[in-house]
């Protein structure tokens, strides 16, 4: 198949029927991992890992961890909204982290799936238990699969495992970035009382663009990888994001995204947030704009624009600058008071 653009285009319609609701790549389907009767069970409807399971959980929470040694301690949070494939890796890298970027722990539910796709290859699971017989056929057939196009059944773990690990962060205090598309209201505004009552300064980051440039960049950014597979016989391949859940994303109010919505509703009710930015990109090739840039002077107080609020801080000598708490070391002391018992 490598190199063949038409057996390529035949596959991804493959995966796309395949990913389509009640079809075998659903993420409620039979062979979802939270469906596997050995690593979870379900009490009132909620799945409750067991313990062989949860020893996994453990140890892919500490290799996340480990893998960010320079983090800071300082109640931080970054919250990265905006649909697949709108480039929010590149906004953050290249207009908010910069050269900072080892200061924060990402969370991200997608590198757990990457991480329980490996456990998956490691441990025979993916192929005794995740991979649906209607796949094995098509295989049979000469189809390459590859693991990343079935993480849809590692969809709600891997979303546990990132919450889990957003909460035991926030326990610590440690930098933040939470990478999530910010589609449900209900969620967004928990987790901004969330990181409020831990003491937390807030930056909402959302980034747009248009449903047609979504759609293109999802196709692309998931055949270059499959290709990519193909050729080096090696990877996870790419991940495919179900047609009807990218199409659902832009249905929010007055014709937006439901992550343009929702981050505008956190920035607004929550108190935490200092900073809320907008960037949007409005077709392949264009510029990407920044839109919005809004600060708020003291906790509580209404959002203001970046270059109003910069007026006013010299009018003030700097006083009315936005909040930035002290960092924190590991123990939780600031950094005035180290070597002070």
């Amino acid at each position: 198949m490598a190199g063949d653009g038409g057996a390529i285009d035949a596959h991804r319609e493959t995966v796309r029927a395949l990913a389509k609701p009640g079809q075998a790549l659903a993420p409620d389907g039979p062979h979802a991992t939270v469906h596997n009767p050995e690593w979870f069970r379900y009490v009132g409807g909620r799945a409750i890992v067991r313990s062989g399971r949860a020893e996994l959980h453990d140890r892919l929470i500490r290799e996340v961890v480990k893998s960010r040694p320079g983090v800071r301690f300082e109640n931080r949070a970054i919250v990265l909204a905006g649909p697949p494939g709108a480039g929010k890796s590149t906004v953050l890298r290249d207009e908010i982290l910069g050269d900072t970027a080892n200061e924060w722990l990402t969370i991200d539910a997608d590198d757990f799936k990457h991480a329980l796709l490996r456990a998956a290859i490691d441990d025979g699971s993916y192929d005794a238990f995740l991979k649906p017989a209607v796949v094995k056929d098509h295989e049979t057939a000469g189809e390459k699969f590859f693991p990343l196009e079935l993480a849809s059944l590692v969809h709600e773990e891997s979303s546990e495992l990132a919450k889990r690990l957003r909460g035991e962060a926030i326990r610590a205090g440690a930098n933040i970035v939470i990478d999530t598309v910010l589609s449900s209201e209900v969620s967004a505004l928990g987790l901004g009382k969330q990181l409020e009552a831990a003491g937390y300064g807030v930056d909402v980051v959302d980034v747009e663009v248009p449903y047609e440039l979504s759609e293109s960049r999802i196709a692309k950014r998931w055949q270059q990888s499959y290709e990519v597979a193909l050729e080096s016989g090696e990877g996870l391949g790419g991940r495919w994001v179900p047609s009807e859940y990218a199409r659902a994303v832009f249905d929010g109010p007055d014709g937006r995204s439901l992550p343009e919505f929702v981050a505008e509703r956190l920035a607004v009710e929550c108190g935490a947030v200092d900073h809320y930015r907008r960037f949007r990109t409005a077709a392949e090739g264009a510029d990407r704009v920044l839109e919005v840039d809004m600060v708020r002077l003291t906790p509580r107080s209404k959002l203001v624009d970046a270059s109003v609020a910069a007026v006013r801080a010299r009018a003030t000598d700097g006083l009315a600058s936005p909040r930035r708490p002290a960092p924190r070391s590991r123990d939780g002391r600031g950094r005035d008071d180290r070597g002070r018992e």
